[in-house]
């Protein structure tokens, strides 16, 4: 058996004879060189299989153990009161806010949480009008447009009817080999037409960075 390539583990199975009784029976033993790299193969994938295996649940560990701390610590931050939601709002804007528009905000991201917290500052800190909002989705070839505008739709609140025609990217790097985990529902803009609310925002984004 030894000589056909079984291992010891696959003998122990077989005849129930003990591992370290084989190893030395087998001492010495010429085994053909086929054989030999056959079983080596065997072992080297074995080896790089249970290596993955632990791999996966190490880092299954360490992603539970982090979550379950995020969690914890996301309590630290409590409700926010509307002062704070506006500094917060405030430079999301000026991080992420289109600054060079005159007559008009605009706010583009591809975070869902970010979109969330943007749309709180301009509901309840800026005050706009639920018909004012505009909004659209930019996609790429692997993404379907309704599932992204129907996700983005109850993400920001903006009703399907007041989204503008969708735009579809195709970046040169991927040629169209991008990976449908990359941004998988596109990125998402909103916009309102309000000169008072531009020069408020930008009026307070310089506030802010008054030293």
């Amino acid at each position: 058996m030894r000589k056909q390539g079984k291992t010891y583990n696959e003998i122990n199975r077989l005849l129930g004879i003990p591992k370290s009784t084989l190893s030395g029976w087998f001492e010495g033993l010429k085994i053909p060189l086929i054989i030999k790299r056959r079983l080596w193969t065997r072992n080297q994938r074995k080896w790089a299989e249970s290596i993955t295996n632990y791999n996966k649940k190490r880092a299954l560990d360490v992603f539970n153990r982090n979550n379950e701390t995020q969690q914890r610590i996301s309590k630290e931050i409590g409700r926010l009161t509307k002062r704070e939601l506006m500094l917060i709002g405030t430079a999301l804007y000026w991080a992420e806010g289109d600054k060079k528009e005159r007559w008009r905000c605009k706010f583009c991201n591809s975070d869902p949480g970010m979109i969330k917290i943007i749309m709180k500052f301009f509901r309840n800190v800026c005050k706009v009008p639920e018909s004012k909002f505009r909004a659209y989705v930019q996609i790429y070839p692997n993404i379907t447009e309704q599932k992204a505008k129907v996700f983005w739709s109850k993400i920001s609140g903006i009703p399907l009817g007041q989204f503008d025609k969708t735009l579809t990217s195709i970046s040169k790097s991927s040629k169209f080999k991008r990976s449908p985990n990359t941004l998988p529902y596109g990125t998402f803009s909103v916009r309102i037409s309000n000169v008072n609310l531009t020069n408020r925002i930008k009026g307070w984004i310089l506030g802010l960075s008054k030293p």
